[in-house]
């Protein structure tokens, strides 16, 4: 089988910038634009305290838009692996959805009655949420499944999750210096730091979009499919169910549901721990993520040599326990005389393998699962594979989200840090958790579908097919 060229890894990956550009914005600030610090000098726009139980309005609102998208994945999923688009199964979701994908990301900031606490507010960032949430399943579930099409082999497989995954992170650096962006808004336009805050999220959505439009315009799907592929016409509930019968793929997803809940903590929590718990300015953010993006990019060859050369287990298994260690650090920030410079520098080292291990490995054991099931039945669904795991991550960040913003009720200033800490415990129970999970993966089962692809050259499936006994004896 043909291998991938640079330029076809580079093309596909732009795509992943774009999503990182456009659900950073989110992932990093959507709280802190909801729910502030008092000295944030961003004004409330929903109510600020518990409704039910300890349960915000943000909370809820937030999970309620993960889950929508959640249940939406395998629809979507569903509807592009039955596709027959002459264009192919995923690059016409991609064009048709990418401006109201970037759109929705971005508008959710322009609350209609700024600064103040309103009920239109609530509506508003309820209705862009669910927006948000069905504009990225159409743009990401197909184009996620198109890397199952595109890489033919396990280690083209991990290769192109690694040129992905590194442009993702390129993005999460690019967004996370976006505080350094309104300011600097700010002093030039003469702005206020709402005004600054929407400009800046609203310029990063734009070039988001000139990303998200480099692999839709950009790739040729036909050129990739091949004749081996049985068509997909079974109903949606009967094909979900053959995918969760792949009890490798489950365990894989109950591990990676629980780094979905601890990495939504540490990154939403991350300007928490730096101006509470470290009394730091939040600018410090900005550089502290931009020291972790590089040590990351760094780690990312390491990492697609590893997988290679040891499996994904391991070096997943390893992950979880570098988190693990990196929240059991940041519970000691601002406790007794230890240095917060010394810790933050640990937290440093800690996190960037962890951070290339999942930003790599989650999408390529994903794309292994969904063609060890084409090996063993024929069928091509890469689509209800991804759809599943984008599940069960969405899951995981809806929980994640009600019980971040839940904890965040038991104190989130400084001097009363009490839900910040507790944030950072819960994470290293989810990391050793992780561990557990991912041990009972079985890599060597899934990866026989490569001993198919030992045979595979650009003869037809056809010419495959009449040499097959051959094969077999040899």
């Amino acid at each position: 089988m043909k291998r991938l060229s640079l330029k076809e890894k580079l093309t596909y990956a732009c795509g992943n910038l774009g999503i990182s550009l456009l659900t950073v914005i989110h992932m990093l600030f959507l709280v802190y634009f909801f729910f502030p610090p008092k000295d944030a000098g961003i004004p409330y726009h929903i109510p600020q305290t518990s409704f039910f139980m300890g349960i915000t309005i943000l909370g809820v609102v937030m999970s309620l838009g993960r889950i929508f998208d959640a249940f939406t994945d395998p629809l979507i999923a569903h509807l592009s692996d039955k596709s027959e688009n002459k264009r192919g199964k995923r690059i016409p979701f991609l064009r048709k959805f990418s401006i109201p994908f970037a759109i929705s990301y971005v508008a959710i900031f322009f609350v209609p009655v700024p600064g103040e606490i309103s009920v239109i507010n609530i509506i508003w960032l309820t209705i862009w949420l669910f927006l948000c949430a069905l504009f990225l399943t159409l743009y990401g579930v197909p184009y996620f499944s198109l890397l199952v099409h595109i890489a033919k082999t396990s280690e083209d497989k991990v290769d192109l999750c690694t040129f992905s995954s590194a442009f993702w992170f390129a993005g999460f650096i690019i967004v996370s210096s976006a505080s350094n962006l309104w300011d600097g808004i700010s002093k030039i336009f003469g702005v206020d730091r709402l005004v600054s805050m929407q400009f800046a999220f609203a310029l990063l959505a734009i070039i988001g979009l000139m990303c998200l439009s480099i692999p839709a315009y950009l790739i040729n799907e036909k050129k990739y499919e091949t004749n081996d592929i049985k068509i997909v016409n079974e109903r949606l509930i009967p094909s979900l169910k053959k995918v969760l019968k792949n009890r490798n793929f489950i365990c894989y997803l109950i591990g990676n549901t629980g780094y979905s809940i601890a990495t939504y903590m540490f990154e939403t929590g991350l300007i928490y721990f730096i101006t509470v718990l470290a009394v730091l300015e939040a600018g410090v953010q900005g550089t502290l993520t931009l020291i972790i993006g590089a040590l990351t990019l760094l780690c990312y060859p390491l990492i697609n040599k590893m997988a290679k050369k040891i499996g994904k287990k391991i070096v997943m298994k390893f992950g979880f326990l570098l988190f693990a260690l990196t929240f059991i650090v940041i519970s000691f920030l601002g406790i007794g005389n230890m240095n917060v410079y010394i810790l933050l520098g640990m937290i440093v080292l800690l996190v960037p393998y962890s951070q290339a291990t999942f930003g790599i490995l989650p999408s390529a054991i994903t794309a292994d699962c969904a063609a060890y099931d084409k090996y063993k039945s024929g069928e091509d669904k890469p689509g209800m594979y991804g759809a599943v795991n984008g599940f069960f991550s969405k899951l995981g960040g809806s929980l994640a989200m009600v019980i971040f913003t839940s904890l965040l009720l038991l104190g989130k200033d400084i001097g009363d840090d009490m839900g910040i800490r507790v944030i950072a415990i819960f994470g290293t129970i989810l990391s050793f958790a992780g561990i557990i999970a991912i041990n009972r993966y079985n890599e060597k089962e899934i990866l026989s579908y490569t001993k198919q692809n030992e045979y595979f050259d650009e003869n037809s499936y056809t010419e495959r097919e009449e040499n097959s006994d051959k094969i077999n004896t040899v």
